[in-house]
């Protein structure tokens, strides 16, 4: 029996902070993002951490212990704005640990009154484990991919959209990455969506977990920290000189996913959100870029633009 435990509170910090960089995971999974969102949202929860060690070869989940009446729930740390999740490995020998995490995650279920793991890549070291138990409830959550050869992007559409937008004024594509990146330019980005659903009357509608005051906060952190290791950027329209649409890309520039975007509703009826698309994807296909990940969701702008069928999965222990 290897070592098994439940970190908590300032022992999980430490533990995720003491990451090398060579860890295998998810960039949902990342230092940069699981500390930010322990700190800046701490409505979801505590921190915790299940690990299993073998001497120094370790397998985690990351989480957060929210207290209930109830009891503690436990998600994934973030849950739910991750969208691709999976246990974390300090080498590609821990594989050989995952029996014994997912013993420790069942032993956590049983003791709290609830335990979702959300968004699970569906090829990922975790999931198959848990495929692979009996006691454990996976449920399909839609997650489509453009293959960028297969896409569906007409070039006569898109030059269309272009003049009529174009016809306003200057455009220019962007591309911020790197140090470029900052948490506050994370930070803008987020308020300025905000203010544009705020001027449509629309803000109510972003999912809650999007509206707590600590959101930009986070998401400048967790950005900025990823842009560094060359896994996050913000893909822009701008007109005039003023952005009318931005996208967040998360992941390597070779298979990125498009997390998060924003567009100026004033425009909408020149569609600067379908422009910014199309515009990336052919410049992506240009680069030699296989596919792009689009994020969990089965908006049909996604079927649209030539995604799939893929998904993540949502796993929980099944309840007697």
């Amino acid at each position: 029996m290897h070592d098994a435990m439940l970190l908590r509170a300032a022992d999980a910090r430490e533990f995720v902070e003491s990451w090398h960089p060579g860890i295998i995971g998810t960039d949902f999974i990342s230092p940069e993002w699981v500390l930010s969102s322990w700190d800046t949202l701490t409505q979801l929860g505590s921190p915790a951490v299940a690990v299993v060690r073998d001497g120094d070869i370790w397998a985690a989940v990351t989480l957060t212990e929210k207290t209930t009446p109830k009891g503690p729930v436990f998600g994934f740390a973030g849950q739910p704005l991750g969208d691709e999740h999976d246990a974390a490995l300090s080498a590609p020998s821990a594989v050989r640990l995952l029996p014994d995490l997912r013993r420790l995650l069942e032993r956590t279920a049983a003791k709290s009154a609830d335990l979702v793991l959300d968004c699970l890549t569906t090829d990922g070291h975790l999931a198959r484990e848990l495929s692979r138990a009996p006691r454990w409830d996976l449920e399909p959550l839609a997650a489509p991919v453009i293959a960028l050869a297969n896409m569906r992007v007409s070039a006569k559409g898109h030059a269309r959209r272009l003049r009529n937008l174009s016809a306003l004024g200057s455009l220019r594509f962007d591309v911020i990455d790197g140090p470029e990146l900052t948490a506050a330019e994370g930070e803008r980005f987020i308020r300025a969506k905000w203010d544009d659903w705020t001027r449509q009357g629309r803000i109510d509608t972003l999912p809650p977990v999007e509206r707590l005051a600590g959101f930009p906060h986070f998401m400048g952190a967790a950005v900025s920290g990823l842009a560094r290791r060359g896994r996050a950027r913000l893909w822009t329209l701008s007109l005039n000189g003023d952005r009318v649409a931005e996208d967040l890309h998360i992941g390597p520039p070779s298979a990125p996913l498009i997390y998060m975007g924003s567009y100026s509703h004033d425009l909408r009826t020149y569609s600067p959100g379908r422009v910014l698309l199309e515009e990336t994807l052919g410049r992506l296909a240009a680069r030699g870029c296989a596919y792009v990940r689009m994020g969990r969701g089965d908006e049909a702008y996604k079927k649209e633009a030539g995604a799939g069928d893929e998904t993540v999965l949502r796993a929980a222990p099944a309840r007697d």
